[in-house]
């Protein structure tokens, strides 16, 4: 039995010498749920087969530049009713130390069985203090499970083929309130060495 298929096509498609694109396109699919799905807000989806068609705009800044990203569009049917989707993704590259980005996922549904939004916000800021120490950090919030998570991580090359990780995570749990009240929810520290032997 057929669980699921996709069909990705873009009829339209331009791409300049410059790098930067633009894309209309649409993506016809099918999907097979075996198990009631829940969405955002409690909306529930029943058992049974989905057939939906959605069109995506898209326009991208080229990555060679030090600022660059791209954001698309996505609307039409979705599963039982409609949705529209607007994904964007900013970069900003300072070559050879430092690289900041930030993406979000958004998503506004209209079912029969309810409405529901879901939103998803990363950011991103990874610094080189060398050619061998890296630090990365990570923050992440989705309204969904409202949890808000910071994941800061340090990688030193002390000889190629040879690194020391270490990583530190932070939660945090959106009160019901919603805002920016937060109740701490985990942490965690970890270490790892990675160590090549040659023979």
């Amino acid at each position: 039995e057929t669980e699921s298929w996709q069909f990705k096509t873009a009829p339209i498609n331009w791409r300049f010498n410059s790098g930067d694109e633009i894309e209309f396109g649409y993506l016809p699919q099918f999907e097979h749920l075996f198990e009631s799905r829940t969405f955002s807000g409690g909306v529930v989806l029943p058992v049974g087969d989905y057939r939906y068609t959605q069109w995506r705009a898209r326009i991208m800044a080229a990555s060679k530049r030090r600022l660059s990203g791209q954001a698309r569009y996505w609307f039409g049917s979705y599963y039982s009713g409609r949705a529209q989707q607007i994904d964007t993704n900013l970069n900003y590259r300072l070559p050879p130390s430092l690289q900041v980005s930030f993406v979000t996922t958004q998503t506004f549904a209209k079912l029969p069985q309810g409405n529901f939004v879901t939103r998803v916000l990363t950011a991103r800021v990874d610094y080189s203090l060398t050619p061998f120490i890296t630090f990365y950090n990570l923050v992440q919030f989705d309204n969904d499970s409202r949890n808000l998570g910071w994941q800061s991580r340090i990688r030193w090359i002390f000889k190629p083929g040879n690194d020391l990780f270490l990583s530190f995570n932070q939660g945090w749990l959106q009160e019901p309130d919603g805002g920016l009240h937060y109740d701490l929810s985990d942490t965690k520290l970890a270490a790892k060495i990675q160590y090549t032997f040659r023979f």
